[in-house]
């Protein structure tokens, strides 16, 4: 199990599936809406369309909100698993995960048993040198941020681990299945070098790689000495990458696959339409654009405060999401017991002008770049904050294309100025904790230094009343309307979109589905 303080936020924290027109499913979230038709059936090979094509098997490379969460998810399992009754998250590859000083150190116990598909145990040693590789600057991980908040890593025996982190994080577990530390690889493997690991990925999950073709398919095999038998269900996975969400949808909706991975809230519209099953989370907070606060020009409040009276953010939605602007008004929804009445962002025109003048007489007009990866999303996003600021005076955007493979990389970095970024979570303490405190180190791609959300942010993790950790989260939200690092855009839309015969799906980080449970109905 996993030992935390149960947040007041855990009714509204676990995934759900929308009940769709012509579909059985409800609700994967809860034990009974939704629930498959009969008990799981072995057998039969899923066919699904990941965001992009794999480029390689190591885990380094990615996040829980990757492209390409089937396929990890499948070669190497989910160390820790939603629990959809609490909202939390309960061990998987492990028996215990826990801290008994508020978040300033963690003991891990694995299960014991448990072998890489090379018959080589999965221990402790293994978890560390996983853990220490995305920590490594040099290998360039998404994750390093969210790794760096371990300071060190402690091997105590062969089953058992202690972390030390760089600060107290009492919700660091409630953050960890959104990052690579979920997914580990064989260390002896690793060592072989990147081109004979993408030949052979070895890892301890449902599933081994039986071929792969680059921009292809690839093809996915059971794997008979999988640790949680009867799983997985599945004979077989065939998963390509492609980019365009419209192709991915209408490769759904002629029937060559099964299921398709989607962030565009258009795709889920046309899904229900069409009657196909939408798997998804129900998130607080949204996508919105991220200011760096470390760095020229938006080291500057004005600045910052110029660019969110400057642009209206529904019309920045509408063209981010094909049409569906949903800006989130406030950090969470009025039913939620955290909600507070403090809104995030305002339009004003003439304030934004009269500050790029202030800005440009003091020789400083605001001249920025948009840093974006590929994608009808971040191309809609930009055009309309370009057209939106030849409005006004003393003030340039130009875009910064990032290729697909550093998505996450470059925040990490800090290597930008103003891009899109996520500011949704579920479970609150330790996802705003890590991207808003100043001591979470790379984690807090804005990189926002303020001492008093700092402060409350260490109360709201060590709250023993939902009314005080309410109290402490409306401060957070006072301080980010005041000093706005974020201007949300968008509510958050990320999940598997399957036909009706795909059973067993239960989803956690931002777009991963728990592979070993999804079984298919004959």
């Amino acid at each position: 199990m996993i030992s935390k303080r149960k947040s007041a936020l855990v009714a509204l924290a676990t995934a759900t599936v929308l009940a769709l027109a012509g579909c059985g499913g409800a609700d994967s979230g809860s034990p009974d809406a939704g629930a498959p038709v009969g008990d799981p059936i072995s057998g039969g090979t899923l066919r699904a369309v990941e965001a992009f094509p794999t480029n390689g098997f190591d885990p380094v490379q990615v996040f829980s909100s990757t492209s390409t969460p089937i396929t990890y998810s499948a070669l190497y399992g989910d160390f820790l698993v939603p629990n959809p009754e609490t909202g939390e998250s309960d061990c998987n590859m492990c028996e215990s995960f826990t801290t008994s000083d508020d978040g300033a150190s963690w003991d891990i116990v694995l299960k014991e048993g448990i072998e890489f598909s090379d018959g080589t145990p999965f221990n402790a040693e293994a978890v560390k040198y996983n853990w220490d590789r995305i920590k490594d600057p040099t290998n360039g991980s998404a994750s390093a941020g969210f790794a760096g908040q371990i300071a060190e890593t402690e091997v105590v025996d062969d089953l058992t681990l202690k972390l030390t982190m760089s600060a107290p994080n009492p919700g660091f577990v409630s953050n960890f299945m959104v990052y690579a530390l979920q997914w580990i690889a064989s260390p002896e493997a690793l060592e072989a070098g990147p081109e004979a690991f993408n030949k052979n990925p070895i890892g301890a999950g449902p599933f081994t790689l039986e071929s792969w073709t680059p921009n292809g398919i690839t093809k996915l095999v059971r794997n008979d000495n999988y640790f949680d038998s009867p799983r997985p269900y599945l004979d077989a996975i065939e998963v390509q990458g492609v980019s365009d969400t419209t192709q991915r949808l209408n490769s759904l909706i002629s029937g060559d696959v099964d299921a398709i991975l989607n962030s565009d809230a258009f795709a889920f519209n046309d899904a229900e339409a069409a009657g196909f099953v939408n798997h998804q989370y129900q998130f607080n907070g949204g996508t919105g654009l991220m200011f760096n606060t470390s760095k020229a020009p938006f080291d500057d409040l004005r600045a910052r405060q110029a660019v969110v009276y400057a642009l209206d953010l529904a019309a920045i939605s509408d063209a981010a999401t094909g049409g569906y602007p949903s800006v989130p008004t406030t950090l969470f929804p009025e039913d939620s017991p955290l909600y507070a009445d403090v809104p995030l962002s305002q339009h004003d025109p003439e304030k934004a002008q009269e500050l790029f003048d202030e800005l440009a007489a003091e020789g400083n007009p605001l001249n920025f770049s948009y840093s974006m990866t590929p994608g009808p999303s971040a191309q809609g996003t930009f055009d309309s904050i370009q057209s939106q600021l030849k409005q006004y005076d003393n003030v340039t955007v130009q875009a910064d294309q990032k290729p697909a493979n550093e998505a996450g990389v470059f925040t990490t970095a800090g290597d930008y100025q103003l891009t899109t970024s996520s500011m949704a979570f579920t479970e609150p303490t330790g996802r705003l904790w890590g991207a808003l405190h100043s001591k979470a180190g790379a984690s807090n791609y804005s990189r926002f230094s303020d001492p008093e959300t700092d402060a409350a942010l260490d109360a709201a993790g060590k709250a023993q009343s939902p009314e005080e950790e309410a109290a402490q989260y409306e401060i957070v939200q006072e301080r980010l309307a005041e000093l706005v690092p974020y201007a949300l855009v968008s509510a958050y839309y990320n999940g598997l979109i399957t036909t009706d015969k795909v059973q067993g799906v239960v989803m956690y980080g931002y777009t991963t589905p728990r592979v070993a449970e999804i079984w298919l109905q004959q």
